[in-house]
């Protein structure tokens, strides 16, 4: 047996969007931005890193309680989602599965 499981607490970077997909089941869509800081004094530098977040199910419903800027604790199952940007560029983006999620007010 595999598992992959992440827990992430971030701030919401924007308001949770409720979307359908194309087999019209109901999903939640928002992105966090989780900092992190090494160093110390004058030498202390900051590093951000966005993940989105797709909740599905009954949870997806109680996600438009998410708004921007928000501190949100996320534990689910991480993904890369790859693609070709409008340019042609490659890119990739992590993305979470999220089991459970959580406002943290």
């Amino acid at each position: 047996m595999y598992l992959q499981q992440l827990y992430l607490l971030g701030r919401s970077t924007r308001d949770a969007e409720v979307l359908e997909s194309k087999e019209g089941k109901q999903y939640a869509k928002f992105s966090l931005a989780i900092n992190e800081y090494y160093g110390k004094g004058d030498d202390r530098q900051e590093k951000t890193q966005y993940y989105n977040v797709l909740v599905f199910n009954k949870s997806s419903e109680r996600a438009t309680q998410i708004k921007k800027g928000d501190l949100v604790l996320v534990d689910g199952r991480p993904d890369v989602d790859a693609y070709i940007s409008k340019d042609g560029e490659a890119k990739a983006s992590l993305v979470v599965f999220a089991d459970r999620w959580r406002l943290m007010k």
